[in-house]
């Protein structure tokens, strides 16, 4: 696809978090390593497939599975869940180019935080779902909407193209489709780049932040 040159004044930068900050999808790892187990993700991905439930209906079936205190999950994703080792220094540059940058997230505010603190990111912006841990009843979601992803990520990018920005998308999943759809740009890893493809979105097919971050450093007309 073109890669026009870009205007810092009017960029903004969005970005899923699981799976393209994260290593691995964390909603996956807490409902295989302290849930279900992998035969019940597995079991949730089929119908994914086959459409026979949304993916709200999934994450809110995998973290019912989880019966634990958060302490315990939280040990776990320090220790075995790695981020993407390119996303930290991406995310400096967008704070010294005075880039906004908003993870769009179907996980949860409290996954994110363990790995992005606000004291050292204060200025990125999260929009995430909730979640209640109970160790009687299993984990409880609290959505940002009620769309059949939980979160409708493609509302936040709707709004900032009608405020007149640029939008960016950086993306690697099944939640991330609409946004795809909404945003002026997208940056795919394989899964989501299939479906873009499919559907005739242009976007960039990616592995890691280092390549994201190097295609738009190059792109403006001058470098701060």
């Amino acid at each position: 696809m073109s890669a026009p040159l870009l205007d810092r004044a009017r960029l903004h930068i969005f970005t899923d978090f699981d799976g393209t900050i994260t290593e691995q999808d964390t909603l996956v790892f807490l409902a295989t390593r302290l849930g279900g187990g992998p035969e019940m993700v597995q079991a949730i991905g089929r119908l994914l497939r086959t459409h026979e439930i949304t993916l709200r209906e999934a994450i809110a079936a995998e973290m019912r599975s989880v019966r634990v205190p958060y302490a315990e999950a939280e040990r776990l994703l320090r220790a075995e869940v790695q981020l993407d080792p390119h996303f930290k220094p991406f995310a400096h540059w967008c704070a010294a180019q005075r880039l906004p940058l908003t993870i769009l997230s179907a996980g949860f505010y409290q996954n994110i935080h363990l790995f992005l603190s606000r004291d050292e990111f204060p200025h990125i912006e999260i929009l995430a779902n909730e979640l209640q841990p109970n160790e009687r009843t299993g984990w409880q979601c609290i959505f940002r909407d009620n769309s059949d992803d939980g979160h409708d990520k493609a509302q936040a990018l709707r709004a900032a193209r009608q405020r007149g920005q640029y939008t960016v998308f950086i993306g690697d999943g099944l939640s991330d489709r609409r946004a795809a759809e909404a945003a002026d740009e997208v940056f795919a890893k394989p899964a989501l780049a299939e479906h873009c493809r499919a559907q005739g979105i242009a976007c960039h097919e990616y592995q890691t932040f280092a390549e994201v971050w190097a295609q738009l450093r190059g792109r403006f007309e001058t470098e701060r």
